[in-house]
């Protein structure tokens, strides 16, 4: 009887430090959500935007959740997750004693569900906790949910409810949703008393410019330096003037046969130029010049890839070896290439000087001495697609998700489309294939090796006859095989035949099952697939094998449909590099959501809304 007296004696005491323990807990959690505050309920009611962190639900689901329609569910990038911005009317309410901005919905309770999960997973923790809500919390019953949100105190604002998730910083989130820095503080500043340190579970309002980020201070600052800029450079040329003045009077009766003052102007770039151009023979330079390249010495090149060290080397063909190398703390590619092939290298030497896009492999400089030739480009980490496509896993790599597919089927076509549209003159890359095409960390593609890269006018008449084939087998369409003929419409065949590729997993040329001594055309095998009666099931059994059956076969089948498109056999019915971005655009965006839906995390996030 000793004992449970002695246990009697200490059971208030043991209910006292369990009670302080769960207000502490409570109190702590509640400081992790103040409500937006609002003077009265007449006060005034807005659009209001709701961040849901994905679990893994459809629009359709989420959009039942929330009570709103599909339309106001926006995708959002973060972190490599496909999360989504809501829109929802936010207005003032008293919820239980508390004022503030509210957006009620309602959420059916399943049998197994628990609140805490719900509000959790469904809701990303902005639900606002009601004394005694459990009580409602039966299955088969609708649920109140009261979301927290915000009105600002300007139009060109909407908040947004953001609940802190792992590694999340107060910029990285401003940077995110498009909000400044200063008055996201300032509108938390309940909460954020430190804007070094947040955590997880912690939910913000955050003020997003509707029209993104813009700055007066900024804007003033521009106009000042605009002012200064005009008036030093007015009194800049009168003195031009002056001395141009003063030197034509020094040199009246002087002989006028001295060198061109251009000439001794030009830059030392030109002139390195003009030197390689004469050393190796090459006629059309005509434009060349171009800021962005850095001119690099002999002895640069070689210290970075230590003297070209064949453990160094991870490329070769028909130009040369391309080899890893850093200069100073920039990881690039270089190529070295004997000089009997100067034409090939001013030939991606002019046309990269020009070309500046997200998805073209960017050119940093070049070098030349010892009987070489050397361009430097930036270090694309993941390698070559075709290495990704054919033996991934001989190859050391994990093979590519559909998803990941789609982005670099989108990514390629916008490279292309660049280098026929929107520069200045226009090319034709004319060696579009897997190897070409090099991935980054993001499994970004751009394409690359432009050495047999030809200009051709902006003309009605834009053909031209190559004076020898040119190309890889497998990927060359019939006019240039029949008549040496290249335009913009060969590389967008090439192109069909990349997307081939991408769906079927398969090589540009494959052996043929019935005589092995022969090879087969991944294009013949597209044109049989379109000439069956039912396409899109003469298409499944040829999808990759690799993607184990993960894939969503009508997005397969519409890229298979651009496949047949730009292969088609006359180059007028084939379509421009721009028309198939749109439907390429879709196929990623429906094949992300179909991912998502079953709890997918692909590589491919980090590059969606990337590029032109």
């Amino acid at each position: 009887m000793a004992l449970p007296n002695r246990l009697l004696i200490f059971l208030p005491l043991l209910a006292t430090i369990f009670s302080k323990t769960l207000s502490y807990y409570i109190s702590e959690k509640d400081n992790l959500m103040f409500p937006f505050t609002c003077s009265a309920p007449e006060h005034k009611t807005c659009n209001s935007t709701l961040y849901h962190i994905s679990k893994g639900h459809t629009k359709e689901q989420i959009s039942s959740f929330y009570s709103v329609n599909t339309s106001q569910i926006k995708p959002i990038i973060h972190a490599k997750t496909l999360d989504y911005l809501i829109s929802v009317p936010c207005g003032c309410k008293n919820v239980s004693g508390t004022q503030g901005y509210f957006y009620d919905t309602s959420y059916q309770v399943q049998s197994g569900d628990i609140l805490v999960n719900v509000t959790n997973d469904i809701y990303s923790g902005q639900a606002w906790e009601v004394e005694g809500e459990e009580d409602y919390f039966v299955p088969g019953e609708l649920f109140p949910v009261h979301l927290l949100c915000g009105c600002p105190d300007v139009n060109s604002q909407v908040v947004v409810t953001y609940t802190v998730q792992d590694h999340d910083t107060l910029s990285g989130i401003a940077s995110l949703l498009s909000a400044r820095l200063k008055g996201f503080e300032n509108m938390n500043a309940r909460l954020i008393e430190n804007p070094t340190y947040i955590d997880i579970g912690w939910v913000l309002f955050v003020p997003m410019e509707k029209s993104g980020i813009t700055s007066s201070t900024k804007g003033n600052r521009h106009k000042l330096m605009i002012v200064i800029i005009g008036i030093l450079s007015f009194v800049t040329l009168v003195l031009l003037v002056a001395l141009i003045v003063f030197l034509l009077r020094q040199k009246r009766g002087h002989d006028f046969t001295e060198e061109d003052p251009k000439a001794v102007s030009k830059t030392l770039s030109s002139t390195r130029t003009a030197s390689l151009q004469k050393q190796y023979n090459i006629e059309d330079m005509t434009g060349f010049e171009s800021e962005r390249p850095v001119i690099f010495s002999l002895e640069e090149v070689e210290e970075a890839t230590a003297g070209f060290n064949e453990s160094r080397k991870i490329g070769e063909g028909g130009y040369g070896k391309v080899y890893f190398g850093v200069l100073g703390d920039q990881e690039v590619a270089i190529k070295k290439m004997k000089s009997n092939k100067s034409k090939e290298f001013f030939a991606e030497l002019k046309v990269l000087c020009r070309i500046h896009h997200i998805n073209v492999v960017e050119l940093l400089g070049y070098a030349s001495g010892d009987d070489h030739l050397y361009l430097v480009y930036e270090f694309i980490q993941k390698g070559s697609l075709n290495e990704h496509l054919h033996d991934p896993l001989l190859k050391g790599h994990q093979p590519l998700s559909w998803a990941a597919r789609a982005q670099i089927a989108l990514n390629t076509a916008r490279g292309i489309e660049y280098i026929h549209d929107h520069t200045k003159a226009r090319y034709v890359h004319r060696d579009i294939k897997t190897s070409n095409i090099l991935l980054d960390e993001g499994l970004r593609a751009k394409v690359a090796d432009f050495g047999l890269v030809k200009l051709v006018e902006r003309t009605g008449d834009e053909d031209f006859i190559a004076t020898r084939l040119v190309g890889t087998p497998g990927y060359l369409p019939p006019e240039s095989v029949r008549e040496l003929q290249m335009t913009s419409k060969s590389d967008v065949f090439a192109f069909g035949v990349v997307l081939a590729e991408l769906i079927t997993g398969q090589r540009a040329l494959i052996r043929d099952n019935q005589e092995p001594s022969r090879m087969k055309s991944l294009i013949s095998l597209v044109y049989e697939i379109f000439r069956d009666d039912d396409p899109e099931n003469a298409l499944e059994p040829l999808v990759d094998g690799n993607l184990k059956g993960n894939y969503p076969m009508e997005e397969v089948y519409k890229m298979a449909e651009i496949s047949e498109w730009c292969l088609n056999e006359d180059p007028v019915n084939r379509p421009e590099m721009r028309e198939t971005i749109g439907t390429l655009s879709q196929i990623l965006v429906s094949s992300i959501e179909w991912e998502a839906s079953l709890g997918g995390n692909s590589q491919v996030f980090s590059g969606l809304f990337n590029g032109r």
